[in-house]
């Protein structure tokens, strides 16, 4: 019987090596996504956008990161996909869409994620915003 055999599994069989590669792939998708536009991003690794962070993390949070809650309050029902994203500061791509004789054409969009410390989902009908929730992490 081989029953010490599974007390060592290789790292990757383990759960959590797994939960750390996502959530670091995820990070650095969402770094990389935000805010390349502004910034080289030879100047923004690793080290130093961290110990930014921990001194001035309130002023420089529009700088830092995806700001949800700015973001969030500059949709309004009725807006349009190209000017609910110019408000959110960000294009989606993470969208599906679905059709109905009822109502049209109603897609739903997510942006943001875990690297941005939140996500916001909206729901066009029509190509007009006509749902949105936001989540925080």
């Amino acid at each position: 019987m081989h029953n010490n055999h599974h007390q060592h599994k290789p790292w990757y069989k383990k759960w959590w090596v797994w939960l750390i590669i996502i959530v670091v792939l995820i990070g650095v998708g969402g770094a990389a996504g935000g805010n390349t536009d502004t910034k080289s991003p030879t100047t923004n690794t690793g080290t130093s956008s961290s110990e930014d962070k921990a001194k001035d993390e309130p002023k420089e949070q529009k700088e830092e990161k995806w700001n949800v809650e700015t973001a969030y309050a500059g949709l309004t029902d009725g807006m349009t996909k190209a000017e609910a994203e110019t408000a959110i500061g960000k294009t989606s791509d993470n969208c599906s869409e679905t059709s109905s004789e009822y109502v049209g054409t109603i897609e739903t969009c997510n942006y943001g994620g875990i690297g941005d410390n939140g996500m916001i989902m909206v729901q066009y009908q029509n190509d007009k915003l006509s749902t949105k929730t936001k989540t925080l992490y």
